[in-house]
């Protein structure tokens, strides 16, 4: 028998099965405000919305989660699986602003960030709009101070979508 060891080692292996894994959105969202937390800096580009594009990105503070803006990119998510293509326009016409609307948020400012993969998961993801000068600058923005991500498989890839928006108004 292992004895004392087995004591100590029984309480370690229950404490890590009962861990939760975290959802591949919930890991979408930690790993943009791991990027956010490190003042990463975006690429310049034509996509590049303003000058300073290509140098530090300040450091931004955390995004808080929201069910809400969750539920709006799995609008999106979901569109995107259905059609099979990266876009912005949604189910009827929809726009980024409008889905955020349908799902009760009320902010000043609202971003959608997509992907559509086959591999590389969310860190693929992540790479590719870390990557892209349009995608980077609003992933480190920081008027967005609220986010939620849905992640969404489907036959001909995974749709990544984030929804960020500055504080939500009352």
């Amino acid at each position: 028998m292992c004895g004392w060891r087995c004591a100590l080692l029984l309480p370690a292996l229950l404490l890590l099965a009962a861990a939760p894994v975290p959802t591949p959105a919930q890991q979408l969202l930690a790993r943009v405000n791991a990027l956010r937390a490190a003042g990463i800096v975006c690429p310049a580009g034509e996509s590049a919305p303003t000058p300073e594009a290509g140098a530090r990105r300040p450091l931004t503070g955390t995004l808080a989660f929201s069910p809400l803006h969750a539920a709006a990119a799995f609008m999106q998510a979901k569109r995107m699986v259905q059609v099979n293509d990266v876009t912005h326009e949604g189910e009827g016409g929809s726009t980024p602003q409008s889905r955020a609307a349908t799902a009760g948020i009320r902010a000043a400012s609202v971003s959608e960030i997509v992907y559509l993969g086959r591999r590389g998961g969310v860190e693929g993801a992540v790479t590719w709009w870390r990557h892209s000068a349009v995608h980077c600058r609003v992933m480190t923005d920081p008027r967005y101070s609220v986010a939620g991500a849905s992640v969404v498989a489907g036959p001909d890839g995974t749709a990544y979508v984030m929804v960020l928006t500055s504080a939500v108004q009352p």
